[in-house]
């Protein structure tokens, strides 16, 4: 699995995805901007605040969709490039390439996130602002980075259900639904409820007006995971059943 992994790696050299993913990043950043001087040019901000419009806008309109965006590429990256029935003389198995794939999907997500955490800092630097204590960003940082794993782990039955239809992109169009009636849940305090939603809780993010419910969030999360591995379990076979030739 280790060899899957680095070999994954080596494929994103030339990933024009990749390109996107940081622009669809940065148009949040911006929007963000815009969302939170708009109509109060005279008001100063701290960077929480900046932050939580940043993470409620990941959440809702870009991350489901464009994670999904990049699942399709990498899997789509072995039918293009003619390379899978390569893997399959060198005994590796479907399910292993593609656990190696989701892997990937995983661990880029975060980088991107940690590096939009940075530079969502290095741009407010140049807003006007309001300061506060180190400690205060650097929290509201690892809330960005939380909540984009809590983002994958929601959409990862989205990803595993349509693995073998991911050439079609349905699954794009489902995870931004999926994502953006997070924001309506939340304006009715669901969010506990809701896989997309429900990381907000565990990240202790507080914009002010949500209400949390106990700790239904860490079952909705189990709930998620569990279904994840089920899904896993069940397609994992009927790829390795496959004939490819």
């Amino acid at each position: 699995m280790g060899t899957l992994i680095i070999n994954e790696f080596r494929k994103l050299k030339r990933c024009d995805v990749l390109f996107v993913f940081f622009i669809s990043l940065i148009f949040t950043d911006l929007l963000a901007v815009f969302q939170l001087y708009s109509g109060n040019e005279q008001s100063v901000y701290n960077y929480t605040d900046f932050m939580n419009i940043v993470i409620w806008d990941t959440f809702s309109l870009v991350l489901p969709a464009m994670i999904v965006i990049f699942s399709n590429y990498l899997i789509n990256l072995e039918n293009i490039s003619g390379a899978l029935k390569n893997n399959l003389t060198c005994a590796v198995s479907v399910s292993q390439l593609y656990a190696s794939k989701l892997i990937i999907l995983c661990l880029i997500n975060l980088a991107f996130a940690l590096s939009n955490a940075f530079l969502t800092y290095l741009l407010f630097l140049f807003l006007p602002h309001r300061s506060e204590p180190l400690y205060s960003s650097f929290s509201v940082m690892v809330q960005l980075l939380g909540t984009s794993f809590g983002v994958f782990i929601a959409v990862l039955p989205i990803i595993i259900l349509f693995i073998r239809q991911a050439s079609s992109y349905l699954n794009v169009v489902v995870a931004f639904v999926y994502g953006f009636i997070g924001v309506f849940v939340a304006g009715q305090n669901l969010q506990d409820f809701y896989p997309v939603t429900a990381f907000l809780k565990i990240v202790n993010y507080n914009n002010g007006s949500l209400i949390y419910h106990g700790n239904t969030s860490y079952i909705t999360v189990f709930i998620v995971l569990l279904c994840s591995i089920i899904i896993w379990i069940l397609v994992a076979q009927g790829l390795n059943n496959t004939d490819y030739s």
